[in-house]
């Protein structure tokens, strides 16, 4: 299957927005979808990709760079969300996951830091780390969406 990875554009906003609304059970409207697309052209260190088949959008990726004091410390923070992994989406996933660490080489970050929307531990999640990762501990979060 033909695929693109490109860099979100305004005109993505509305099928950002069903995208991720169906995803993840919340309605995300195209006003705050564009609003961060707006945020993320006036910061160079967070952009949002998108996955596309037959001009259909099929995963995102957000992608920052997190720099210590100094610069001494430079990672790349990832997040994925895909459809449902069915053996075809996860095609997609794993695309989109690869695509992340050339972007992490291309900006010469010292390593990645993979965010999950996974919340507790469990076999599921385990089959679905990323491979060479290791679990270095939880991101303690609240949510607003």
């Amino acid at each position: 299957m033909t695929y693109i990875i490109r860099e979100a554009t305004s005109q993505d906003t509305k099928e950002i927005s069903t995208f991720v609304s169906a995803r993840t059970g919340k309605d995300i409207s195209p006003l705050h979808i564009e609003n961060r697309l707006h945020f993320m052209r006036d910061n160079p260190n967070e952009s949002l990709y998108v996955y596309e088949e037959q001009n259909q959008i099929l995963g995102t990726l957000g992608f920052r760079i997190r720099q210590g004091d100094g610069e001494i410390l430079k990672f790349s923070e990832i997040s994925v969300i895909s459809l449902d992994e069915t053996k075809h989406q996860q095609a997609a996933a794993d695309k989109l996951k690869n695509y992340a660490e050339q972007l992490t080489k291309k900006h010469a970050c010292n390593g990645m830091w993979w965010i999950t929307g996974a919340e507790k531990h469990d076999t599921s999640r385990e089959n679905n780390e990323p491979l060479d990762f290791h679990e270095t501990g939880y991101r303690f979060v609240k949510r607003f969406l």
